[in-house]
């Protein structure tokens, strides 16, 4: 942030604003690589590792991202934005609540099995990478802020308090995300079986939630739509 937030910036004249689109596409370009490096060699991937990815050389890299850290925020902030494009279609899923919040574990969990190293990253960078909002830009944050957006609606719809709504998604979250942690290193139980286990404790604090409230919920019901 500028020291002297009075003092506009010039303005960019079209020499420079004309390779706005081409740096986009480089930069975007960069972390898609990043992305699969990560992908084949872990979360300690290196940057000569990403930058053979891009087919760039390695100092180029760091022409579209202010250090490791911007890089690694930036590819963060992406896959956060992918699972909770993820996470946000189980819950557009017609049929009764257990089914729906099954759906939702699956869902991360198959994302999980899907990308164990990606996952391992978002995980190891959690506390070390913030958002200039200063919010965590990993898979625990973007699978929070999904549940807890769509319980509160849930919540409004059925006529009660939404306030609880965030307090009680961070032990369902940290539920599935210790879960998930946990499984990815075993692979056992089957994935099938953990998402079963998760989506029977996840309803017990859900419905004690509810139960608080004021409210008795059924599984079996249908959601209302929101």
């Amino acid at each position: 942030m500028s020291e002297h937030p009075e003092v506009d910036e010039p303005p960019r004249d079209g020499r420079s604003t004309r390779w706005d689109p081409h740096r986009r596409e480089r930069r975007d370009r960069i972390i898609e690589a990043a992305i699969q490096a990560i992908e084949e060699h872990g979360p300690d991937v290196l940057t000569a590792q990403i930058a053979e990815k891009a087919g760039v050389p390695r100092t180029h890299v760091y022409r579209h991202f202010d250090g490791k850290p911007a890089l690694d925020l930036a590819v963060s902030t992406h896959v956060a934005v992918e699972i909770a494009r993820h996470i946000r279609a189980a819950f557009a899923e017609a049929g009764p609540a257990i089914g729906v919040i099954a759906s939702a574990i699956d869902r991360h969990l198959a994302w999980v099995d899907e990308h164990p190293n990606l996952y391992r990253f978002l995980a190891q960078n959690a506390y070390a990478i913030r958002t200039p909002q200063g919010g965590a830009a990993d898979a625990k944050a973007a699978f929070a802020a999904e549940i807890t957006a769509i319980t509160a609606q849930y919540l409004n719809a059925l006529g009660l308090d939404t306030e609880p709504a965030e307090r009680m998604i961070v032990g369902v979250v940290g539920l599935v995300d210790a879960t998930a942690s946990w499984w990815i290193g075993r692979r056992q139980p089957t994935r099938a079986a953990v998402a079963a286990e998760l989506t029977d404790e996840v309803w017990l604090i859900i419905d004690r939630a509810a139960k608080q409230l004021g409210a008795t919920l059924d599984p079996n019901a249908s959601l209302p739509k929101i």
